[in-house]
């Protein structure tokens, strides 16, 4: 699957160094707002310009990947990130160290399909979705868009790949943030689905001997 990925980490570790990498971690807030005026306040960064070149060394667009959805991704890395420190508590390191992480994995033989995050620990698979929206009420719909993109995505890998046992998982966030001000049950919100997905991989990505 390395050859089709954006990124690829062995570790979870090189996934927080990549991070650091980037500059962005601390002060980076996930925020409510029209994407293109968040994209005003990142053009031209060092971690704009260096992931817009990965993306075009990667060919995984046919244009030059938008502001917008460099904000998109992220977001969605520092979701991820805090996932993983909140998985780091949960099981022994021996454990999380051998998790492998890939971010967006373009499936083969898809006119282009992509997966944001792919979750490796052993013979398990698990496939992640993520989306953040602004409000409670767009949380079921959002995830029920999100869980048959997974589906689909599922029965295509299903040509290639074989002998591993492959779950779903989609991610539906809240906005943290409405201009520059914190919006306490939204990261309550988040804090808590943080929690439920890292023991979701726990107890069925690392803890249980899966079978198909």
């Amino acid at each position: 699957m390395k050859e089709d990925s954006l990124l690829y980490f062995e570790t979870p570790y090189k996934l927080r160094s990549f991070v650091n990498s980037l500059d962005i971690y601390n002060g980076w807030k996930i925020q409510s707002g029209i994407m293109n005026d968040r994209g005003k306040q990142i053009d031209g960064k060092s971690y704009t310009i260096k992931l817009r070149q990965l993306f075009r060394d990667k060919e995984f667009f046919r244009r030059n990947v938008s502001l917008a959805e460099i904000i998109s991704w992220l977001d969605n890395i520092i979701l991820i990130s805090r996932v993983l420190d909140e998985l780091e508590r949960e099981i022994p390191i021996n454990q999380f160290k051998k998790i492998k992480i890939i971010a967006e994995y373009r499936i083969k033989m898809s006119k282009n399909m992509r997966i944001d995050y792919v979750f490796i620990y052993k013979d398990n698979i698990l496939l992640v979705e993520l989306r953040t929206v602004n409000r409670f009420e767009r949380l079921k719909s959002s995830w029920d868009k999100k869980f048959q993109e997974l589906i689909v995505y599922k029965e295509l890998i299903n040509n290639y790949i074989f002998n591993m046992n492959i779950r779903l998982y989609a991610f539906i966030a809240l906005f943290e943030y409405e201009e520059g001000k914190k919006k306490d049950k939204h990261i309550e919100y988040n804090n808590n689905q943080i929690k439920y997905i890292s023991k979701y991989i726990k107890k069925f990505i690392i803890s249980e001997i899966t079978k198909k």
